[in-house]
């Protein structure tokens, strides 16, 4: 596991900070943990006993928010390190006639993303989520693995992933393209 977590993450180009909290008795997050804090020294890692979840790491840069609820094992294991190189290497995967638009939003929205660490289509749809907030911070992603977060999960009416809800109004299942995923934004944002 080290020397995977140290191959991917070997080409970062900015600082980023990873504020955590999990149960001290969970090893496998600890050796997560201490794997990403050995292989880059761009990465800070910030134990915060105020965060009010456990599992929990967020993926900070300037303004830039990505949080994780639950253990990132399975297939978020790739998810989740690709969404440091892409916070710490500033990049995003959105064509650029959507992402004119998506950089004109000036008002909050929360995207929370549904996922299980055994499915396929979970980690695109992670990325996708993470795209639009590092190209607008006013973006926020969660993403929150159902199995450590049942009750979530049955707050959101979570019945396949990945189910992703924005601003609590508006919710999809599946993975979609940058036109759809704006889309779906604009109608939580009330402006269609």
């Amino acid at each position: 596991m080290i020397d995977y977590i140290k191959h991917e993450l070997e080409n970062l180009k900015e600082n980023v900070k990873i504020r955590y909290n999990f149960d001290k008795s969970e090893k496998q997050i600890e050796e997560f943990l201490k794997g990403i804090g050995l292989n880059s020294s761009l990465i800070t890692l910030e134990l915060d006993e105020t965060l009010q979840y456990k599992p929990v790491f967020i993926i900070e840069k300037d303004k830039i928010s990505i949080k994780f609820l639950g253990k990132v094992a399975g297939g978020e294991i790739k998810a989740f390190l690709d969404s440091l190189k892409m916070v710490a290497n500033n990049e995003y995967h959105i064509s650029e006639r959507i992402l004119e638009f998506v950089e004109e939003i000036d008002k909050p929205v929360d995207v929370k993303v549904f996922v299980t660490t055994s499915c396929g289509w979970c980690p695109p749809a992670i990325l996708k989520a993470v795209s639009f907030s590092i190209a607008n911070p006013n973006i926020k992603t969660t993403v929150i693995e159902c199995y450590s977060f049942p009750d979530l999960a049955t707050k959101y009416n979570v019945s396949a992933v990945p189910k992703t809800v924005v601003n609590d109004k508006v919710e999809f299942v599946g993975v979609k393209d940058d036109n759809e995923f704006f889309g779906y934004i604009i109608k939580a944002l009330g402006e269609v």
